[in-house]
């Protein structure tokens, strides 16, 4: 039986980029993170909020990073697919462009999901198994894939514009570190914040897939967290219009 477009691409995504190194640095570095973040801070910071201890605190958190990790592996895998010509032979062959970028962003999902579950086991010795229900699970779900779905479509727009691999992979780099330390990841927002950092941590998308998170962590869902879930679920659509409309108006041909 043959498999569909869509799958037999992100079957290919994945066996083209599970090598040690890729998932090392993709996946090791934030559970390193988790490790010694968890345990040092945890000596300085007695409580954080509804979450207790710092590394309480800090998982979640991290579980709403790995949005971003999928989508910087789905944006590596399509630059370079343009990079060494793939994009045209596929094109060529049995898939279309839609295909391919659905392809594209079911495995920055799939990685995403995959980063997740990296980061519960990493989590499991130091902050126990969270006693979530299956509506929080939901939730936590819903958030990484709407928060995939955004990052990666901005990946995947700024890849199918841009002809220079030292432009794109410096542009992905300073988005990734922006997005992750100037959000609630590692710490949180407090009165002593001062105004125009809180205003834009709080204007970082990160921001209300982290706090979403946490809350399902704490069981403490609330209103606020549908609000931020409308916030990811349009800027979702406005990813994936954005990523749509790059492959439309997409080059073919060699870049640099």
């Amino acid at each position: 039986m043959t498999l569909p477009p869509v799958v037999r691409l992100v079957a290919r995504n994945f066996v083209a980029n599970l090598d040690p190194i890729t998932l090392l640095v993709m996946f090791g570095q934030p559970a390193f993170l988790i490790v010694i973040l968890g345990t040092m801070f945890d000596q300085l910071i007695p409580s954080v909020g509804a979450s207790g201890s710092y590394v309480a605190f800090l998982v979640p958190g991290m579980i709403a990073s790995q949005m971003i990790t999928g989508a910087v592996l789905a944006g590596r895998i399509f630059w370079l697919d343009r990079r060494w010509s793939m994009v045209e032979q596929l094109f060529s062959g049995p898939f279309e462009r839609a295909e391919y970028l659905a392809a594209l962003l079911v495995t920055a999902l799939l990685f995403s999901l995959v980063g997740v579950g990296i980061m519960v086991l990493v989590a499991l010795p130091l902050i126990g198994v969270p006693g979530l229900s299956a509506a929080e699970i939901l939730v936590v779900l819903a958030t990484i894939g709407l928060g995939s779905l955004f990052f990666g479509g901005i990946l995947i727009a700024l890849g199918s514009r841009i002809r220079s691999a030292n432009l794109y992979f410096t542009i992905q780099s300073v988005l990734q570190y922006f997005l992750i330390f100037i959000s609630t990841v590692y710490y949180p927002v407090s009165a002593k914040t001062p105004e125009a950092l809180r205003i834009i941590v709080y204007g970082n998308p990160l921001t209300y897939a982290a706090n979403t998170v946490r809350d399902a962590f704490t069981h403490s869902f609330g209103p606020g967290d549908l609000v931020a879930g409308a916030i990811l679920s349009a800027l979702a659509v406005v990813a994936f219009a954005l990523a749509v409309l790059g492959f439309r108006r997409l080059e073919l041909g060699p870049v640099q």
